[in-house]
């Protein structure tokens, strides 16, 4: 066996070693870097905004792939499960189509799709005040107030009339004033055909005004209503209160308190 110098022969273990702690290092890396495949499905998704009423057509949707585990319950998987199906509430741009949100099949698009069986779609005319200033959205809950004068009585009463109302949409109207054309805010609502007669009536005899609802308060709250002549009456009452405090004066002798009316 020839004769190997030491360096040599120490050379060539350290490039063992080094190889080895590389393939060692790399094995370690590449273990705790390994990523296990994500089983992934097909969902439908809007591509545009869609509003309540509107069918979805197949430029109005993509299918992509989700992870499995992402995808929500009820979504829907390919075109022909959506295509034509009527939007009952607003589905967003780049939202999952969910079958939840869409009406039954061969439903037809437009207002009567987003009306329960028992309910009816009644429009009324709205300003920027009595709309609280454009707030409101399709599928809010409204209250409904009328201010009318009072048959025999020179005076005003408001009253609450109608609570927790579904606003279905809204929108403008043009019409003929002084032979020129303008343009109206208008509200409709989803009501039941008692609610609608009341709704007409007080739209005709008075002014209506609606008040928004929090999305989660339905409490029915009964009112008695009020007269213009009982908020001069509280008035009324408040000052003569004061005047009559203002005339009481506090007598103090030693110990004794005892107030005296002037």
């Amino acid at each position: 066996m020839p004769n190997i110098p030491k360096g040599i022969i120490y050379m060539g273990i350290a490039v063992v070693a080094g190889l080895l702690a590389t393939f060692g290092i790399q094995r370690y890396v590449a273990h705790k870097t390994y990523v296990a495949p994500v089983s992934t499905g097909q969902v439908a998704v809007a591509t545009t905004d869609t509003s309540p009423g509107i069918a979805l057509a197949a430029g109005s949707v993509r299918i992509v792939s989700w992870p499995r585990e992402l995808i929500p319950p009820q979504a829907a998987s390919t075109l022909q499960q959506v295509e034509g199906r009527v939007a009952v509430m607003p589905i967003s741009n780049g939202e999952p189509i969910l079958f939840s949100k869409l009406a039954p099949v061969g439903t037809a698009a437009g207002l009567s799709s987003l009306l329960d069986e028992s309910k009816r779609a009644l429009t009324v005319r709205v300003d920027d005040v009595s709309g609280v200033a454009g707030f409101i959205h399709p599928r809010d809950k409204v209250d409904i107030l009328v201010d009318m004068k009072l048959q025999g009585a020179n005076d005003s009463f408001s009253k609450t009339i109608l609570q927790n109302i579904t606003v279905m949409t809204i929108g403008q109207t043009w019409e003929q004033k002084e032979s020129k054309p303008i343009v109206v805010n208008t509200v409709t609502l989803e009501v039941t055909p008692e609610q609608a007669e009341i709704l007409n009536l007080a739209s005709t005899e008075g002014k209506i005004r609606l008040a928004l609802r929090g999305r989660r308060n339905e409490n029915v709250v009964e009112t008695s209503g009020v007269a213009a002549s009982q908020l001069l009456t509280g008035v009324k009452n408040e000052k003569q209160q004061l005047q009559k405090e203002e005339r009481t004066v506090e007598v103090i002798k030693g110990l004794e308190r005892t107030k005296t009316s002037l």
